[in-house]
């Protein structure tokens, strides 16, 4: 399956545009601040049903416009259809509301996850292992949404649950509630929470050998392991409803002190070891770049094992970051290895992409506007 054609509405710095792509790799050419990431961007809204980069749609909504849209038209199998999503700022709060159709209809948001199956490369990804623990939960969230309706309904619960626990905590703290009206909360937390921990810990355990077998290809060859760190302290596969009970009667006194929740899958964490040491503090710059670019290979190795179809891949702005190495391991493994459909590719100049892969489509990015440029044959 692949995209060939985006169109959207007020959205970041596009106030109406359409844009044909092809399978095989797009390059996307622009400045700094000209739209090339807003375009990936709304490529992943409609895929994961959110913007990636914001947990406000205001934010993505342009020139002072009360309603913004994506649409994409999807190809495959002999047949097209086009996925949309719209949201609304409503007058009376000024809160924005989503709906997403398909071929027209409405549908639930969670039937559009691993619709398009999508692999996102931002250049804060570089950091991922020696960054905070956050943008590791957010690879595993954005991977584990796609491929499992389970995880997906289960990630959003416990989301829930922890906004309503923590404000909860905090009115406990006040004295403005009994500490009881907590165990409704405490078991949903149970429930929803170790749902989440048993697939990320499936997930990086399937993870595992396909980065270290990446790694060697890419020029690191030396075992990666990764350990799955959960919440406030270690747990057994198969046992996460009792850490979790255990963990919150441990951490209630404390948990009520600072007014929020201290044990969940909020608090996940997962590390990377090469050759049996922590990557984050003693792998150099180069190996951990490799590293990563090895997990994001993991995500389209482990898409296509469940979902039984490679992803859509994004780069935005990677290829500057990488040294002549990298870059050409990672576009030609992206192509003659895992044998992804499509490719965008977002870059300030071709860094000689097309000498290293064939190109399907070019184009170009200024101040909201995209031309299509000629590729030479």
């Amino acid at each position: 399956m692949h995209i060939s054609q985006i169109r959207m509405l007020n959205f970041r710095v596009y106030r109406e545009a359409t844009v044909d792509l092809r399978p095989g790799v797009n390059l996307i050419l622009g400045e700094n601040g000209s739209g090339k990431t807003s375009l990936l961007e709304a490529v992943a809204t409609v895929a994961l049903t959110r913007s990636p980069r914001t947990g406000s749609l205001g934010e993505c909504a342009s020139f002072s416009g009360s309603e913004m849209g994506i649409s994409l038209t999807l190809e495959g199998d002999g047949a097209s259809s086009v996925l949309e999503f719209r949201a609304q700022r409503q007058a009376s709060t000024g809160r924005w509301t989503r709906a997403i159709r398909e071929n027209g209809s409405q549908v639930p948001a969670r039937r559009t996850l691993g619709r398009i199956g999508v692999v996102i490369f931002w250049p804060e990804d570089l950091a991922l292992v020696k960054s905070g623990p956050e943008s590791r939960r957010r690879l595993l969230d954005v991977a584990l949404s796609q491929i499992s309706s389970e995880y997906a309904e289960a990630a959003v619960k416990c989301r829930r649950v922890l906004e309503q626990r923590n404000s909860l905590l905090r009115r406990v703290r006040d004295k403005e509630a009994d500490a009881a009206l907590l165990q409704p909360w405490d078991q949903a937390l149970v429930e929803h929470g170790a749902v989440v921990m048993r697939h990320r810990r499936q997930f990086l355990l399937r993870a595992e050998p396909v980065v270290t077998e990446a790694v060697a290809a890419i020029g690191e060859p030396a075992s990666v392991e990764l350990i799955y760190r959960p919440g406030a302290g270690p747990t057994r596969e198969g046992k996460e409803e009792d850490w979790l009970r255990t963990s919150i009667a441990d951490l209630a006194r404390e948990e009520v002190a600072r007014g929020q929740s201290l044990a969940g899958p909020h608090r996940d964490d997962f590390e990377v070891l090469l050759a049996g040491r922590s990557a984050r503090q003693f792998a150099s710059q180069g190996q951990q770049r490799t590293l990563v670019l090895a997990l994001k290979e993991a995500e389209v190795k482990l898409h296509l094992e469940t979902m039984g179809r490679r992803p859509l891949v994004m780069l935005d702005d990677v290829l500057s970051e990488l040294d002549a190495r990298h870059r050409h391991g990672l576009i030609s493994r992206l192509g003659a290895d895992m044998r992804v459909e499509q490719t965008l590719i977002t870059a300030t100049e071709d860094h000689g992409i097309g000498a290293e892969t064939p190109v399907s489509k070019v184009l170009e990015v200024s101040a909201g506007t995209v031309f299509e440029v000629e590729v030479d044959s």
